[in-house]
């Protein structure tokens, strides 16, 4: 009698630590970009990053560019289209925030 009481907590004690030890899997393998591994506590003690952050970040987006364009990836054409998207979007978020 002793025996069966104890099968029948057993399988689901197993299934619920097969559920957690596959959730722990799926996080482990999550994929994390390199930004976010990088100076966790700099980036969430000031609310917006520094100008010069965002230049060195527009000035590698613009590299990138002129490398894709050069090495055949994309036109010049192109480049300049995403450049004229980036520029609007840049506009447009200005706009909202002197909507405050």
């Amino acid at each position: 009698m002793m025996r069966s009481s104890t099968l029948k907590w057993a399988a689901p004690i197993v299934l619920a630590g097969a559920f957690i030890a596959g959730g722990s899997a799926a996080i482990a393998a999550a994929p994390w970009s390199s930004d976010s591994q990088g100076d966790v506590t700099e980036s969430s003690s000031r609310s917006k990053p520094a100008r010069v952050d965002f230049e060195a970040r527009k000035a590698e987006m613009q590299e990138r560019l002129a490398s894709r364009v050069e090495s055949g990836e994309i036109t010049q054409a192109e480049a300049d289209d995403i450049r004229a998207k980036m520029a609007d979007r840049k506009a447009k978020i200005r706009q909202r925030i002197g909507q405050r």
